[in-house]
């Protein structure tokens, strides 16, 4: 067992650069064999391709029979961090200022923490270092280091596309990314539908965030990105 550090890596919007943050740790991908993992192991095999990632792909977890009728797979960090800890102590499983699904926030990364350290017999530490930050702080971080934005362009951030490595357009990871894209002067990424378009924006987004149930800094974000493209709610 070796104490190195270790990223879970995903090829999204968010732990691609977060492998430059962290001054380029080795990385691993589970794959779980989720349904949109076809375009996803397709956006590693680039990256690393392209920027010379060390990257191992663990092929341990088949959690296929868990997906719901969405997206998510419960628990599915906490599966990711017990697999990481065969291969490192301290691991980086990439969340972003306001997330708080169960197994993806600071108090439940230190709950996996505790927990993976007393049973592993050795202190283990699942962290991000992006609390702070939000997906389009995360993009404007990178540009700034003077990274290519082509490389960003890269990433897969679409739980809807099933093997088809376009973004969907329609479902609300695509959204993020198109808004943190936009937020930072990136205009050029691909969807098979606008984001800005999608109904969910008019139907759910808009609406909440007048109600005041969507979180402040989100809801400054998507107006931000809306007005690149002449929409003013």
């Amino acid at each position: 067992m070796t104490d190195r550090q270790l990223l879970l890596f995903s090829a999204g919007l968010d732990s691609f650069p977060a492998w430059h943050y962290l001054g380029q740790p080795p990385a691993l991908y589970v794959d779980i064999r989720h349904r949109y993992r076809a375009p996803e192991l397709q956006a590693i095999a680039a990256l690393a391709d392209r920027c010379g990632i060390n990257l191992t792909i663990s092929t341990e977890l088949d959690l296929s029979a868990w997906h719901g009728d969405d997206v998510i797979i419960p628990m599915r960090n906490v599966f990711l961090a017990m697999i990481a800890s065969r291969h490192a102590d301290a691991i980086w499983c990439i969340g972003v200022k306001g997330d708080h699904t169960l197994d993806k926030s600071p108090d439940a990364f230190e709950q996996m923490s505790q927990s993976l350290s007393s049973f592993a017999g050795r202190p283990i530490t699942i962290a991000s270092p992006f609390w702070d930050m939000t997906k389009t702080d995360i993009v404007a971080w990178y540009l700034a280091q003077g990274l290519p934005a082509d490389n960003l362009l890269l990433t897969f951030s679409c739980t809807e596309s099933g093997n088809a490595s376009v973004h969907c357009g329609t479902c609300p990871s695509c959204l993020r990314r198109w808004i943190a894209l936009a937020n930072n002067n990136i205009t050029t990424a691909e969807f098979a539908s606008p984001p800005w378009q999608w109904h969910r924006v008019t139907d759910y987004y808009l609406p909440a965030m007048r109600a005041g149930r969507y979180p402040e800094h989100r809801a400054a974000e998507l107006v931000s990105a809306l007005a690149t493209v002449g929409i003013r709610p």
